[in-house]
């Protein structure tokens, strides 16, 4: 079974939807589901403007005002500036390549909204890389040529046919849909529509604990 997430680095609920992945994962053990990254620029090849918001980028891609935006979406950050995510977006499919997708996705998203660095920075693409054990001399590669481009490209042009215009984009087997943000609860039940083994974990943070819920 395929859980395909088509996502962009600069879409702050892409962030929030890969967090619901995560804690997915961490609550549940899958045996036969296989996580797939798609890359989908919100705005091919950005080229971030001094004034430049998430507010202005996500109000472009959902074809909304800037007052629509700001009601439609909460906690957008203010203290991070937009940057260019076409070197990230290839490197993500380095990662992928690596079997190492979910960790690169996961550190790029942490990197940016909650360290806020800049992953346009070769040098910390770098350091991200290190972190989740790609090879240095094809990062290097990838940072100095055009490598992975053309993948980018047809991930956005192959979407856009499936009929996918707005991220975040979740699709289970091809056959479930959920669009816009959905939790980690939504998603199990999702996946519960499709047959699928599973295994309840020993996760325990705060509320999110089996172990309480069972008691």
């Amino acid at each position: 079974m395929k859980l395909e997430f088509w996502l962009d680095y600069l879409s702050p609920v892409c962030y929030k939807q890969h967090q619901a992945i995560e804690l997915l994962f961490k609550k549940y053990k899958f045996n036969d589901l296989e996580l797939l990254y798609r890359s989908y620029e919100m705005i091919p090849k950005f080229e971030p403007l001094e004034d430049c918001t998430f507010y202005r980028i996500l109000a472009n891609h959902h074809v909304l005002t800037l007052e629509e935006t700001k009601e439609m979406f909460d906690n957008i950050p203010t203290d991070i500036k937009p940057v260019k995510v076409t070197d990230v977006h290839r490197l993500s499919h380095l990662a992928k390549k690596s079997e190492k997708a979910f960790e690169f996705n996961q550190m790029v998203f942490k990197y940016f909204y909650e360290l806020k660095k800049d992953i346009s920075n070769p040098v910390v693409l770098m350091e991200i890389s290190s972190k989740v054990g790609l090879n240095p001399k094809e990062v290097e590669y990838v940072l100095t040529s055009n490598r992975y481009q053309e993948s980018v490209e047809l991930n956005r042009e192959n979407a856009i046919l499936k009929g996918i215009f707005e991220v975040p984009h979740i699709r289970i087997d091809g056959k479930i849909i959920l669009k816009n943000y959905h939790t980690d609860e939504q998603i199990f039940d999702a996946l519960n529509k499709v047959t699928i083994t599973y295994s309840k974990t020993g996760y325990c943070e705060g509320e999110n604990c089996e172990r309480k819920k069972t008691r």
